[in-house]
Order: C-alpha cells, then sequence, then structure tokens
C-alpha cells in the first residue's frame, strides 16, 4: 500500500498548496477552509493507509515474489436470507415521516435503522 500512501500524501499536499496560494491571491475565507477541509480529509486517508502498512507490512499484491494462489483466501462472507432490510426500510420510511409528522416518530425510525444497521454488520461479521 506503499504507492496508496503516496498518492494520499500528494492528494493533501496538493490541497494544503492551492490552499495557501487561494488564500495569498484570493483570500476567501469560504473557500480557503474547504481547500484546508479537504487537506485535513486527504490527511486522514493518508495517515491511516501509512499507520495500516506500518502495522501490517506490505499487501501480498505489491510483492514481487508471488502467486496468484498467494493472495487468495476467503472470498466473500455474505448473510443468510434474512428479513432485516425490510425493517431497515420500515426504519428509515419511519425517519422521513417523522418529519411532518412529529419527531416522535424519527426517533423510532432512528431507533430501528441504529438497531438493524447494527444487527446487519452482527450478521456478516466472520
Amino acid at each position: 500500500m506503499k504507492i496508496e500512501a503516496i498518492l494520499w500524501t500528494g492528494v493533501a499536499v496538493f490541497y494544503i498548496v492551492i490552499g495557501l496560494l487561494y488564500l495569498a491571491v484570493g483570500g476567501d475565507t469560504a473557500g480557503v477552509v474547504l481547500l484546508l477541509l479537504a487537506t485535513g480529509l486527504g490527511g486522514l486517508v493518508a495517515g491511516w493507509v501509512w499507520d495500516w502498512t506500518r502495522r501490517n507490512g506490505e499487501r501480498v499484491e505489491n510483492r514481487a515474489d508471488v502467486d496468484a494462489i498467494d493472495s487468495t483466501g476467503v472470498v466473500g462472507v455474505y448473510p443468510t436470507a434474512s428479513l432485516r432490510p425490510l425493517a431497515l426500510a420500515i426504519g428509515v420510511t419511519a425517519m422521513f415521516l417523522g418529519i411532518p409528522l412529529g419527531s416522535w416518530l424519527s426517533m423510532v425510525g432512528i431507533a430501528i435503522v441504529a438497531s438493524q444497521v447494527l444487527l446487519l454488520t452482527r450478521d456478516t461479521d466472520t
């Protein structure tokens, strides 16, 4: 992931340079803030990639002495059939219907959505 880390570090450096140039030339506060926020987002991804590479080492795909069989593993883990997507749809519907009908319905919808997302992630956890 070294290439990805260099790429995202380049994104962060690019946005900081463009932000500083924009500050010197244009001086528009909103534009400078947005460019600095883009710098922060690029820096977050770059930091995560550098940290992941430091902790886990290089990926198998980046080594020169590997075969295709070395990178195979679990292809995919899929949950069994369930009614959770239906419950999730009901929760989202309740969230948005709560806007015109009352905040109590939105809160019920948020609770349903939160519980179903947590249960879906638990069901697909390997």
